[in-house]
């Protein structure tokens, strides 16, 4: 098969917008898309992308898995853009400045004194999953975040509450989560069955609140008539 290919390119230290560079790559049906990356990488000038966990966009999908060409192909044709998880993170062509989305959360990671070093740096594991919705960091806490405070909860049993808690806000917390498993390639629920688990066990300890949101809100928040 052919795959003709926009690829997104940008450099933060160099660039001030970003372009696209055109590439065809021929390539045999039984590979998958790692080798397919290896090509145009091999095509592109110092073209840079995160070969472990990929973590871009294709045709507007989010990408995290080594899928098959065939896969590919049966889904999007054989006219690709690959794209940046997020233009405004964009570091490196399709690298993320994780350190950037950090620094954006480290004040409330630092508001938690029981948490060492390096149970904040794990939140970096998990920072991918924040730019799949469309939702921006300043509206949404963020599925990454909330996977991230579940997680830490179970190692710090006795702050759960407190790191649960920091999920569960009215402006950007995770009652305004959107479903992402079709924003993802294959399509994935696992993020959406963490979320709306977590939801559940949250609204259920604060039944009082949610009838206020349910009476200002219930057509809005579908994931509140479940529990009521």
């Amino acid at each position: 098969m052919t795959f003709e290919i926009s690829v997104f390119r940008f450099d933060s230290q160099f660039d001030y917008n970003e372009h696209y560079e055109r590439v065809k790559i021929a390539i045999d049906d039984d590979l998958s898309l790692k080798d397919l990356m290896i090509a145009v990488e091999k095509n592109l000038q110092n073209f840079a992308y995160d070969k472990e966990s990929f973590g871009f966009r294709i045709n507007g999908k989010a990408i995290f898995s080594n899928v098959k060409l065939a896969d590919l192909r049966a889904e999007f044709g054989e006219v690709l853009e690959i794209d940046s998880l997020n233009q405004k993170y964009a570091l490196k062509d399709l690298l993320i400045n994780k350190d950037e989305i950090f620094a954006h959360y480290k004040p409330m990671l630092d508001s938690f004194a029981f948490l060492n070093d390096e149970s904040k740096r794990e939140f970096k594991k998990y920072i991918l999953l924040n730019l799949i919705s469309p939702l921006s960091l300043e509206d949404y806490i963020g599925d990454g975040y909330a996977m991230f405070a579940k997680w830490m909860a179970i190692h710090y049993q006795d702050n759960a509450k407190e790191l649960l808690d920091s999920t569960f806000d009215f402006e950007r917390g995770i009652i305004n989560h959107i479903a992402t498993k079709d924003m993802i390639f294959p399509s994935d629920k696992s993020i959406d069955d963490e979320i709306e688990s977590l939801q559940r066990e949250l609204f259920s300890t604060k039944l009082p609140f949610v009838s206020k949101l349910k009476k200002a809100n219930g057509a809005k928040y579908s994931i509140i008539k479940e529990i009521q």
